[in-house]
């Protein structure tokens, strides 16, 4: 069986995937290595983020999953 060292020091993006230093790696998404609800090494998921206003903008009940900028020149 092959052992699992998981990556408690974090991403490390110095350097090319294949040579990682050892309890590093170079992709994390949403993972903390230390679980936040029980205080002990292991993946855990990073904890959600509140709302920041709870009002609806404009009236379609769909949430707003992008925000973007245009600057138009004349």
């Amino acid at each position: 069986m092959a052992e699992f060292n998981p990556p408690l020091l974090g991403i490390n993006n110095a350097v090319n995937p294949d040579k990682q230093p050892s309890l590093t790696t170079d992709y994390m998404d949403n993972v903390w290595p230390i679980d936040v609800l029980e205080k002990r090494i292991r993946l855990g998921q990073r904890p959600g983020v509140d709302k920041a206003f709870d009002g609806q903008i404009g009236n379609a009940s769909n949430p707003i999953v992008a925000v973007c900028v245009v600057t138009t020149v004349d």
